[in-house]
């Protein structure tokens, strides 16, 4: 049964009433006869609960139950009639100056007319099915292997994953065959506030009160936690956050006066449990924190149990928030350090002066790849994208919050041009050789540590130009280790060599999850959310929300954030942590103009080049040369002489 307990022959219908069978409505869910199923259709089944010797009686019970599926949609129809004359209504009023409201009415419109032509198909088919089934005579069998209220020989379809939809269903009845003018069943979850679409057992779309409706719980059924986050993640694509909030609690508000209303808020708490886990920045906005409290406090009276359940996620929330602005802090401090370290003339960029073994730097910065991959919010990715409205007002202008996305790609940043000014500040070609080889170990201990965000910040540094260039510092040990990195980054077939070993690395770390982890490329992952968002439309030609598309762009986000419960087995090194996030780094012409001492400009565009660096630089030739120690004059005020090439 729906209740998840196996029972012989009887099944409990969602109205209360025990019956010796069960059929299976259009929706899929199990009712009795007599019952308005969740899609709002009476049952078109025939009762067969009686043997031959009793066919009269059968007949009779066949015309109670036709005749309570006529009454059911002639009060469908009624209400159909209803919604009509307030849609008519609302069109006339002054409501109509919000271009959204004209629209949300226009929507609405459109599926009062689905639905109208969905009801007098039912009516046609209830009217056939009637016609013929009552006439069949002596074919009606009891049959104590099909003890079903239903067309015999109905498949019995279970619930799906999304539990409420069903998938299209072919069946027979009773040697009945229905007119050839009626279309097949619809997969559509009717109701009044809108439609649920489903292929293939899955969920593809639905009008935004139809999605809504689905991710309140109740006595019956709870919101798979995988459609829950697909749709609080991408619902700022098509409403704000704290309004989806407000209409969660509305959906809890008016149960109030139920019976089941003890039941039903802790269903509701462990739903905003879920939000405040998955999406903790949403409730820096006050509008969301004024739902949040009127929430709890519904909840918090009913028992001590649902006290403490309510203590506990304020205190959840209280934690992550001040985790969040002591991570902002930090990156804030860090910035002021850098650039304390940028005029300090003391400055050495030397990375083997801190460290001389490559697998340490690669730790510290796995470390640096998780904390920082961590605290960005999973709704980052898609605030990225949310566009302005056709009154070039932006849409959720208040909540574009990405500030810890962006810090992440400006971390990406730094480490490759890091990468290219620990190798273009090196003066001798033997510190220079020394200083490449070191960086290429590194990013290979970074393969090894499944951290490829890394490894593909360094790679990117080895083949700047600036870097590139300067082939006297090159062995052919290091020509044979650049190429084999240059072939994991290869972005031949949408970078398929690094996508085959992102798949074998996270089936490794998987088997050691609390220990090992997985550091995806980041500019990649962003890239494939993009291509997602910008190559599917949000909204279907119906007018209905596309929740293929939001079901994709959450499997994309969430391998991000796998990982979030490792504790990795290697100790901090704070010395190598601050080298790595403060020291400065050189910006594009600073290095071009660097890699040009070092190995003069081998053709006239390339002199041109120089020639053009060194006035805009303002840099003059006798004070260009680096010091022997490694300082780069862009860290230095010391002058020094040069030698003409």
């Amino acid at each position: 049964c729906r209740c998840g307990v196996y029972v012989w022959g009887a099944c409990v219908c969602r109205c209360g009433v025990y019956v010796w069978g069960a059929c299976v409505c259009r929706c899929g869910v199990y009712v009795c006869g007599a019952c308005v199923c969740r899609c709002q259709v009476g049952c078109l089944c025939v009762l067969v609960l009686l043997g031959p010797k009793n066919m009269s009686r059968g007949r009779d019970l066949i015309s109670i139950q036709l005749e309570v599926t006529e009454r059911l949609l002639e009060a469908e129809e009624r209400k159909l009639l209803v919604l009509t004359n307030d849609i008519g209504t609302s069109r006339h009023s002054d409501v109509l100056n919000n271009s959204a409201r004209a629209k949300e009415l226009e929507i609405q419109e459109n599926s009062c007319r689905r639905i109208k032509m969905q009801h007098q198909r039912l009516q046609k088919e209830l009217q056939a099915v009637a016609t013929v089934s009552l006439a069949s005579g002596p074919r009606l069998r009891a049959s104590r292997s099909l003890p079903a209220i239903g067309l015999r020989n109905t498949a019995k379809h279970r619930p799906t994953v999304f539990d409420t939809l069903v998938t299209r269903m072919e069946t027979t009845c009773l040697d009945v065959q229905p007119p050839e003018a009626s279309p097949p069943a619809s997969p559509l979850k009717l109701g009044l506030s809108g439609e649920l679409v489903q292929k293939d057992g899955a969920l593809v779309g639905g009008s935004l009160n139809a999605l809504v409706e689905h991710l309140l719980p109740n006595e019956y059924y709870y919101p798979e936690s995988s459609f829950a986050f697909a749709f609080i993640l991408c619902c700022r694509l098509f409403v704000k956050p704290y309004e989806l909030l407000a209409k969660v609690l509305r959906g809890l508000q008016l149960r109030k006066n139920d019976p089941e209303y003890p039941d039903l808020a802790p269903k509701y708490l462990q739903l905003l449990n879920e939000w405040v886990d998955k999406f903790p920045y949403d409730f820096r906005d006050e509008r969301m924190m004024v739902s949040f409290k009127e929430l709890t406090q519904a909840a918090a009276p009913l028992s001590l149990e649902m006290r403490k359940t309510v203590g506990h996620l304020q205190a959840n929330l209280i934690k992550k928030l001040n985790s969040l602005e002591k991570y902002e802090r930090i990156l804030s401090q860090l910035n002021i350090a850098a650039m304390e370290r940028l005029i300090d003339p003391k400055t050495e960029v030397n990375i083997l002066r801190i460290c001389e073994n490559p697998a340490v730097v690669a730790q510290q910065l796995t470390y640096i790849e998780l904390e920082r991959l961590n605290n960005i919010g999973p709704e980052e990715f898609i605030q990225t994208f949310v566009k302005s409205t056709e009154e070039k007002e932006p849409l959720y202008r208040d909540m574009k919050k990405t500030s810890n996305l962006e810090a992440y790609v400006e971390w990406f940043n730094r480490l490759s041009y890091l990468t290219a000014t620990e190798i273009c500040v090196s003066d001798k070609k033997r510190d220079r050789t020394k200083v490449l080889d070191f960086i290429v170990d590194v990013a290979f201990e970074c393969r090894k540590l499944h951290n490829f965000n890394s490894c593909m910040a360094i790679i990117a540094g080895l083949f700047m130009s600036s870097v590139n260039r300067l082939k006297k510092a090159r062995t052919r040990a290091i020509e044979e280790k650049l190429q084999e990195l240059e072939h994991l980054a290869d972005p031949v077939g949408n970078y398929m060599v690094y996508r085959e070993e992102l798949k074998d690395s996270t089936s490794i770390a998987a088997q050691s999850i609390k220990s090992s982890c997985v550091v995806p490329f980041f500019g990649l992952l962003v890239k494939d959310i993009y291509f997602t968002q910008e190559g599917n439309k949000t909204r279907l030609e119906n007018g209905n929300i596309n929740f293929e598309k939001c079901m994709l762009l959450a499997n994309l986000v969430s391998q991000v954030f796998l990982w979030k419960e490792t504790m990795l087995p290697f100790p901090r090194v704070q010395e190598v942590l601050n080298y790595l996030m403060t020291i400065p780094a050189l910006t594009d012409d600073e290095l071009q103009l660097a890699s040009y001492e070092l190995e003069p400009p081998a053709n006239d565009g390339e002199k041109r080049r120089y020639q053009q660096l060194r006035e805009q630089l303002g840099i003059r030739r006798e004070n260009s040369r680096r010091h022997t120690t490694g300082t780069s004059p862009f860290f230095s005020s010391e002058d020094s002489s040069i030698k003409e090439e």
